[in-house]
């Protein structure tokens, strides 16, 4: 009976050994559930008459997308889980239609160096979600830094002067295009110019 005892007390002192209190370091982690806040989307329109048009923005008028692996979804495949630091700052969205018979770019440049990158969804007239609500796209681009990690302190780039820019063409059929603004590395405030150039196919 004593041996039992003894053992007893000798493995609840062994657990107490392996988890005792740590004394903290840093600062104390916010284990509270964040929301995501609100995405707000802004049509886009040319004047009538012209087949081109820039509109200027800010990342600080958008919002952060807390979960993205809608985008590394098969059914969206518009930029690998690999690459989440590329657009884990602000979001800024803008829709446009694409008609038939058309080559449609898309253009961001940045301003004062600022990490910006762009990502457009081709969906359908009707269907028409938003990240982090996006389950399927009809294709979907993405342009940031072309990097390779060779090392845990090294990092290998291409030259890269911050213009991002992407096409699609049409055929028989309309488009909306969901463009996506989004910061690099966290970035939640930096101006940009979206420039969108239509050419016909016919």
């Amino acid at each position: 009976m004593r041996s039992i005892i003894s053992l007893f007390i000798m493995i609840l002192a062994l657990s107490v050994f392996s988890f005792g209190q740590m004394t903290p370091v840093g600062e104390k982690v916010d284990t509270r559930t964040v929301e995501q806040q609100p995405v707000k989307v802004i049509p886009l329109t040319l004047p009538e008459g012209y087949a081109a048009g820039q509109v200027t923005g800010n990342l600080s008028d958008g919002v952060r997308i807390l979960n993205l692996r809608w985008a590394e979804n098969s059914s969206v495949a518009c930029f690998p889980g690999t690459r989440f630091e590329m657009f884990d700052g602000n979001h800024v969205f803008y829709r446009m239609t694409m008609p038939a018979q058309a080559v449609m770019t898309i253009t961001v440049v940045p301003k004062e160096g600022k990490r910006i990158n762009l990502y457009a969804l081709r969906q359908g007239m009707t269907q028409q979600q938003a990240p982090p609500d996006v389950t399927s796209a009809i294709s979907c681009e993405a342009k940031y830094p072309i990097y390779a990690d060779v090392s845990r302190t090294k990092r290998v780039s291409n030259a890269d002067d911050g213009t991002r820019m992407i096409e699609y063409i049409s055929i028989n059929s309309s488009y909306s295009i969901l463009i996506g603004v989004a910061g690099a590395n966290g970035l939640s405030e930096g101006e940009f110019t979206l420039k969108v150039d239509f050419k016909s196919r016919r």
